[in-house]
């Protein structure tokens, strides 16, 4: 029986609530063959916010890497110094620019993925048996990510994953963060307090004009290690194409659908 546009709608919701709002799987676009075969056997490669400000930096173009990764740049109109104990002012500066960073941000290991919840897919089909969906990407979209980050993408499964994560970082007591980078100004309130406070959460902000990423990604309280892979298992529900082929991807989900009266 097909679908009411409004019990469609429900049921994308009803799917979305069952995951958490998480997607159904991240993909990982890597520039060689070998790379995408690392990602499926669970060797993740990281590099630091240190590595991705420098690939700004020297490549000159804005996406490869971030000049701003983990940092808070602000415009000043002054700034006071006061000790809190005396109430005496250490120090007045004018108007300008203050840059808030964490020296330790240079050793922690950041993995990125792209993940895209169930409700921004682009929904070709759903009844009462399973929803037919493509991804949102333009193409435009699709060939600069091909560009930028590889000709290869790992598509995983999300709870696999995010189950791989959790239990590498509790068997070893790490403390972690998996979660959807927020684009926003460097003025936002909450990213301004994530800095001042030093939270973990400072490494899920990035500028609004790097939103087209759609950026998932860990960040795992250890320094780096020396060959720059996190090891967390053979990733069985992971499996890569080439990147130009993502566009004609359509994927499945089925479920079973019961009334009311039955439950």
């Amino acid at each position: 029986m097909e679908l009411t546009p409004e019990n469609k709608a429900h049921l994308i919701n009803e799917i979305n609530i069952q995951t958490n709002n998480r997607p159904l799987f991240y993909m990982k676009f890597c520039s060689e063959e070998k790379f995408a075969q690392d990602v499926c056997d669970g060797n993740l490669f990281a590099n630091t916010a240190e590595y991705f400000r420098q690939q700004e930096i020297k490549s000159g173009e804005r996406g490869q890497g971030d000049r701003f990764e983990t940092i808070l740049k602000l415009q000043t109109e002054n700034i006071t110094a006061v000790d809190s104990k005396t109430g005496n002012t250490l120090l007045t500066a004018p108007k300008g620019a203050l840059t808030v960073k964490f020296g330790v941000d240079k050793l922690i290991p950041i993995v990125s993925f792209v993940g895209i919840p169930f409700d921004q897919m682009r929904i070709i089909d759903a009844d009462e048996k399973h929803t037919t969906f493509t991804l949102p990407f333009t193409q435009e979209e699709y060939d600069s990510m091909r560009e930028k980050f590889g000709k290869y993408c790992v598509i995983i499964g999300g709870a696999e994953l995010e189950e791989k994560i959790r239990n590498y970082c509790c068997m070893n007591g790490y403390d972690y963060l998996f979660d959807k980078v927020e684009y926003c100004d460097q003025n936002r309130i909450d990213r301004i307090e994530a800095f001042r406070t030093g939270v973990k959460e400072r490494f899920l902000y990035k500028n609004t004009d790097l939103a087209y990423q759609r950026e998932y990604r860990i960040a795992i309280a250890i320094e780096i290690p020396e060959d720059n892979f996190i090891r967390v298992g053979k990733l069985t529900a992971a499996a890569y194409i080439e990147a130009e082929k993502l566009k004609d991807l359509i994927f499945s989900v089925n479920y079973k659908s019961v009334s009311k009266d039955e439950l």
